[in-house]
């Protein structure tokens, strides 16, 4: 069934205000006064630079001008140690470490995680470069790039929200008497294979499918509310039918390779997922939804 057949369903075509919550997570600032390009290695409760091209963070004319720049790590002053190599900018050093900072108050967890960047200043580039991954130990890197004449502030803060699934929007009754609702297992690991998308509540031994999006709405739909938003780019489906069983359930391996090409879902990347569901019983328009799932994937 195509995702034009979906949208038929809609009682009305305005779009309310976004439902999706989001989810309470810690948050990691960071400032630092940036020339060239470096990367900040977060791991546990530690930091530590790695310092590349130009003068290294806090070190142009050897920070011994007017302002004084110091490194802050959520809110405190920080001035990391370098080896001076080949001068005290440690200009182009092609990675050279400064010392470790270990106080983190916010600390990145031992265990998959989404990590997300929120860029409150910056003149050139600042991204997540790596990803924790069992492989690297579970820590994070950030790389700011600032183009070269003089230097500049940049900040950052280091959203560090665990892979759990947020339930938001509501529901309508369907024909059972109950609101049907969704949710997703495993991991939520990309890189794994146990992720699963799982509704209940649904009309018994009827077909449904799972769609997903970008981002969240709350707009009328079929004999329900819609959660995910049809604008771009678009309700996205999970490939197969889905039969519910006797008891109103529906399961579907979410398998990452076989979703649509262009919109792949990545780890670190986040997305909205709800399921569609056929309910003649019920009469008008003969389909229902469950509510909406926010899921942040790890990697």
């Amino acid at each position: 069934m195509r995702t034009r057949a979906l949208l038929r369903c809609a009682l009305a075509a305005a779009l309310l205000a976004p439902a999706g919550t989001s989810q309470a997570a810690a948050t990691l600032s960071v400032r630092a006064w940036i020339e060239g390009r470096s990367r900040l290695i977060l791991d546990d409760t530690t930091a530590t630079w790695q310092h590349f091209d130009l003068a290294a963070p806090g070190r142009l004319d050897c920070n011994i001008g007017v302002p004084a720049t110091p490194t802050y790590l959520e809110g405190v002053e920080w001035w990391p140690v370098w080896p001076d190599m080949p001068d005290c900018e440690n200009r182009d050093c092609g990675g050279c470490m400064s010392d470790t900072y270990s106080s983190l108050v916010t600390s990145i967890p031992n265990a998959p995680f989404a990590p997300s960047l929120i860029v409150l200043a910056a003149r050139g580039f600042v991204d997540i470069v790596e990803y924790p991954t069992l492989a690297n130990g579970y820590r994070v890197v950030i790389e700011f790039f600032d183009p070269p004449s003089a230097a500049d502030w940049y900040e950052v803060e280091l959203v560090v929200a665990g892979c759990s699934v947020v339930p938001y929007c509501t529901s309508e009754p369907n024909s059972t008497g109950v609101a049907a609702t969704i949710d997703v297992t495993g991991t939520l690991s990309v890189s794994g294979s146990d992720t699963q998308l799982l509704a209940a509540g649904c009309p018994p031994n009827r077909v449904g499918l799972f769609v997903y999006g970008r981002s969240a709405v709350k707009m009328p739909f079929c004999n329900g509310t819609l959660c995910v938003s049809p604008y771009a780019p678009g309700l996205l489906r999970v490939p197969a039918m889905v039969a519910i069983d006797p008891v109103g359930t529906a399961r579907c391996p979410l398998d990452f390779q076989s979703l649509p090409p262009n919109h792949p879902i990545t780890g670190g990347s986040t997305w909205y997922f709800q399921f569609w569901y056929r309910d003649h019983p019920a009469g008008g328009s003969s389909a229902n939804l469950t509510n909406g799932a926010r899921v942040p994937f790890c990697p």
